[in-house]
């Protein structure tokens, strides 16, 4: 019997229809610009459950178009289907992800007049329902491919009296391929013993056997076997299944020939240890259990070294604890900075004296962390001390001297200077009071007394001067060359402006030094330039500068550092490349005192000072072309 239904316009039937419906419905109008070109779409009328399914109210999806509400329909590509439905008439099923409202559709669209009318299902549930699949699929197809693993299925073979004899391959996966370097083809339906016949004399084939007939499984690891020329170690795991069993097989060689290389390894690291002179003991920490802290060390390994100093074997300490044969550790603090290395995890070295526990002397302790512990390596070094202590006395000693031959040198530098300056007083008052009771000869011994006296006071102040370049020096701090030239030429500005003298400084560094001594060092290579002029040309002198590495240097420049080449160079007389390096020496002139005044001590001050600057000096020069003194100070 059929209830007639309630009579009411059909608008309203439509209507109640489509809001009761469980799919969103949409018209939509599409929105064309001035070329007619469908530019967007207008929802002109939509049901509850597409404002459900769109997540946002009817108002906005009512005045927003399209790609104002969804901005990605541009690159999902939901745009060009309607538009496509509305050009066409032909109408579409899609399946789109609405990424606004985080939901997956099934749209059914069909034209509508100038537009589009959409039907939505809600396919959420089902398409993570797909996807949680998909990735459970993948997950066991990845595990299937990267397993590293051979499985093989077979079934049992039995004999006329039920006894498994043998098995047939049913079932073969890609890795067992690789590893048999068989075919799967070559393998399903074929017997155990038809493919590997070996397996019936090296206990293999008794493995599998032994399985099907009891059902308990095996665990063979490391076995070493050889299949078709290939040798090498597996693990092989065995179960029953069915009437059979399941093979699964692990290729490991290359972890046993890493195990067998790291047993080599471990044995020449043995062996260079034991062949160190120096011991060697790995310890662990013991904690208590409580608080955590630590209270003892372990023996853990030692090497020959300390199984000799003092005697015990692995036996006597492997296990053994410090405090057991070492308890004054923590009277001498060594057992404090070793836990702080394990603590803090910094390495430690310090010197200790240690006269306990059947040890005696000075040791040299370098200390590790190792995990929860500690490596720790100790030199003898009692002799080394013996021979610090004698080097620290002879340099008090010599200090000493140094001293006393600074006292003696003022001392003396003083006490003969007094008896020159009297002889220089008493000669001027003969030669004033009683020139003419002397004579003429009598005058010019008297002048050359005077003469000799000037020249024995400037040699005991250029003496003075020497020994004060190693006993007296100030701290290096930064000296600009170019000033210290500066007041160097000002002090000479008279001699050089008398004589005519070209000066040409270039642009020099500013180094670290004794700025007393530098001064020392170019004012005597200048007085130099002036003492040894030419007669017959005008003297010019150059001061240059360069950086140069000391691989290109003169032999004895550290290689490995840049030094300033500074270059003083003149046009006076020269020497002869032969005095070279006897121009520096103590006392060493190559002309006499008639011509030109001098003690010979100037230049041995010049490498002195560079000397004391760990630096170098050389110098060369032709007979009347003049001389090139080269000056290196480290950059």
């Amino acid at each position: 019997m059929i209830t007639n239904l309630p009579t009411q316009p059909p608008e309203l039937l439509l209507e109640s229809i489509l809001q009761n419906s469980l799919t969103g419905v949409l018209l939509c109008q599409a929105v064309r610009d001035e070329s007619r070109q469908i530019i967007d779409f207008q929802v002109l009328w939509c049901n509850d459950q597409a404002v459900a399914m769109a997540r946002m109210p009817r108002e906005q999806i009512l005045t927003e178009t399209m790609l104002t509400s969804d901005p990605e329909g541009w690159d999902s590509g939901i745009f060009d289907k309607y538009r496509q439905v509305a050009e066409t008439g032909v109408p579409m099923q899609i399946e789109h992800h609405y990424v606004a409202g985080n939901i997956w559709m099934a749209q059914s669209l069909t034209r509508f007049e100038d537009g589009v009318l959409a039907s939505w299902s809600d396919i959420t549930s089902l398409k993570e329902a797909e996807r949680s699949q998909q990735q459970e699929t993948e997950l066991l197809q990845a595990i299937l491919d990267n397993t590293q693993t051979g499985i093989v299925v077979m079934q049992s073979v039995r004999n006329e009296s039920g006894r498994v004899v043998d098995f047939q391959f049913t079932h073969v996966n890609v890795d067992a391929e690789r590893m048999t370097l068989r075919s799967k083809e070559d393998l399903v339906d074929q017997l155990y013993t038809t493919v590997w016949p070996a397996a019936q004399t090296n206990g293999v084939l008794d493995w599998h056997i032994k399985v099907a007939e009891t059902g308990a499984p095996a665990k063979i690891d490391s076995v070493y076997l050889s299949v078709d020329g290939y040798e090498g170690w597996f693990n092989i795991r065995i179960r029953p299944f069915r009437d059979g069993v399941i093979a699964t097989f692990v290729n490991v060689t290359a972890l046993k020939r890493a195990e067998l290389a790291n047993q080599q390894q471990t044995e020449l690291l043995r062996s260079v240890l034991d062949s160190s002179s120096n011991a060697i003991i790995a310890f662990s920490a013991i904690r208590d259990t409580v608080t955590g802290k630590i209270v003892d060390f372990r023996y853990e390994a030692q090497n020959e070294a300390n199984r000799r100093n003092p005697t015990r074997t692995d036996e006597e300490v492997i296990g053994h604890t410090m405090l057991e044969y070492f308890p004054h550790v923590i009277a001498t603090g060594l057992f404090d900075r070793y836990v702080q290395v394990i603590e803090t995890g910094e390495s430690t070295r310090f010197e200790q004296e240690y006269n306990y526990d059947e040890l005696s002397g000075w040791y040299e302790l370098s200390v590790v962390k190792w995990g929860d512990g500690i490596v720790l390596t100790l030199v003898d070094i009692t002799a080394s001390k013996g021979y610090q202590r004698q080097i620290e006395q002879s340099n008090r000693e010599l200090m000493h001297v140094n001293d006393n031959l600074r006292q003696f040198a003022y001392v003396a530098s003083h006490d003969l200077q007094e008896p020159l300056r009297k002889i220089v007083a008493f000669g001027d008052m003969l030669q004033e009071q009683f020139a003419p009771q002397l004579g003429e000869l009598g005058q010019d011994i008297i002048s050359r007394m005077q003469l000799a006296t000037g020249r024995m006071s400037a040699l005991i102040k250029d003496v003075l001067a020497y020994s004060r370049i190693t006993t007296h020096r100030e701290p290096f701090r930064f000296v600009a060359l170019n000033d210290i030239l500066a007041d160097i030429c000002h002090q000479v500005q008279s001699e050089y402006a008398e004589m005519k003298v070209s000066l040409n400084v270039s642009e020099l560094p500013t180094i670290r030094g004794d700025h007393s001594q530098l001064h020392q060092l170019f004012g005597n290579l200048l007085m130099n330039a002036i003492k040894f002029r030419p007669t017959n040309r005008q003297p010019v002198v150059h001061v240059s500068c360069q950086t140069v590495p000391g691989a290109a240097g003169p032999p004895g420049l550290n290689p490995n550092l840049e030094y300033h080449e500074i270059c003083v160079a003149d046009n006076g007389i020269g020497f002869d490349e032969k005095h070279a390096e006897r121009i520096f020496q103590v006392f060493q002139r190559l002309h006499n005192r008639q011509r030109y005044d001098g003690t010979g001590v100037g230049l041995a001050i010049c490498k002195r000072v560079v000397e004391n600057h760990h630096g170098l000096i050389t110098a060369s020069g032709k007979l009347d072309e003049g001389a090139t003194f080269r000056v290196y100070l480290p950059v």
